[in-house]
């Protein structure tokens, strides 16, 4: 008996809906790759000993779950400079004189 994502799919391919029918695709991808995941951490964690409810994994999911994803965002003031120059702030000041400040004219 196929499962409820594969009939959905079917209908919509047959109801030509095309761009829905991919993104169930993905969607059901998705979710049998993050079961897949999961499971091998699962046996990774077993193997080197650990058992994930000895640990602080259950409590930290559940956190993660209750935090909203953007929360509130503060502004941050970028100077467009690289990592690895000093913040302008820090740089000597170059003095500039009269004949710098002259035009032609």
């Amino acid at each position: 008996m196929p499962s409820e994502i594969a009939q959905q799919i079917v209908q919509q391919i047959f109801s030509d809906d095309k761009a829905a029918a991919l993104d169930s695709v993905n969607d059901a991808i998705s979710a049998a790759a993050f079961d897949v995941v999961q499971q091998r951490k699962l046996e990774f964690a077993k193997a080197m000993g650990f058992d994930l409810g000895d640990t602080g994994q259950d409590a930290a999911d559940e956190l993660a779950d209750t935090l909203s994803d953007t929360g509130n965002a503060e502004d941050v003031e970028v100077d467009e400079r690289q990592p690895h120059e000093p913040p302008t702030d820090e740089l000597p000041q170059e003095e500039t004189t009269d004949e710098d400040n002259e035009t032609d004219s």
